[in-house]
């Protein structure tokens, strides 16, 4: 019996290290092939998210149209914590009851992630031309945040930059320089683009140069 065991335990055989590294190397070869997948999957999903709340926005702006005599919600474009009841933002909320929605899954700091067109701003919904078209509510510009995890003063929870006209090398968003997707080095959150709600009430993804007209911007604008 003695003699068996001993031979049966010099039978069994274990991985060789070639086998072993084999494997190792098939293992890092799938990782690196569905890691990539599975973080693009997580973006689309935030992306999704994110299109619902602008969603909820676009409607919310709606409800309170027709509430206040046809005209798209004022802003508060020099804002002040003392009178945080003025923003955007703040007048829809009895229209979403919801606090949650005004924060992008993709940004992590504290201030709402969404910005209102401030040339749409107390408009009447009569003077928009096409509102399939026209732009109300867009990503806050990466460049706006600032370390505080808030949006810096010239933009705050503006989608574009109040005060800054169209061209003279600007763009609808502002001067290069300030407050402008135009030209920015840091990438669009949102798979390198940006969600934005219209007038009509729809939303999409798309890239910030194709929006980088004053036709999208201006609600007055014609669109032929």
């Amino acid at each position: 019996m003695e003699g068996g065991s001993s031979m049966f335990a010099m039978s069994r055989k274990g991985f060789t290290l070639i086998e072993l590294l084999v494997v190792i190397a098939i293992i890092s070869i799938l990782a690196s092939i569905l890691f990539p997948v599975f973080s693009r999957a997580r973006a689309k999903g935030r992306q999704t998210a994110c299109i619902a709340n602008v969603q909820q926005i676009c409607m919310a702006i709606s409800m309170y149209a027709s509430d206040y005599d046809e005209q798209v919600v004022w802003g508060d474009m020099d804002w002040n914590p003392a009178t945080t009841d003025d923003q955007w933002y703040n007048c829809i909320f009895p229209y979403t009851r919801n606090r949650q929605i005004m924060f992008c899954p993709d940004r992590k700091d504290s201030g709402p992630g969404y910005g209102l067109n401030w040339r749409a701003s107390g408009q009447s919904v009569g003077n928009f031309w096409d509102p399939a078209s026209k732009i109300l509510i867009a990503d806050v510009p990466p460049e706006c945040v600032q370390g505080d995890g808030k949006v810096s003063t010239s933009g705050r929870w503006w989608a574009n930059d109040p005060g800054n006209d169209l061209g003279a090398g600007g763009g609808s968003y502002g001067l290069l320089a300030d407050n402008s997707f135009a030209g920015n080095r840091l990438p669009q959150r949102h798979n390198d683009g940006i969600i934005v709600g219209y007038a009509d009430g729809h939303v999409k993804w798309g890239r910030e140069e194709s929006m980088d007209n004053q036709i999208y911007w201006d609600p007055a604008t014609s669109t032929e």
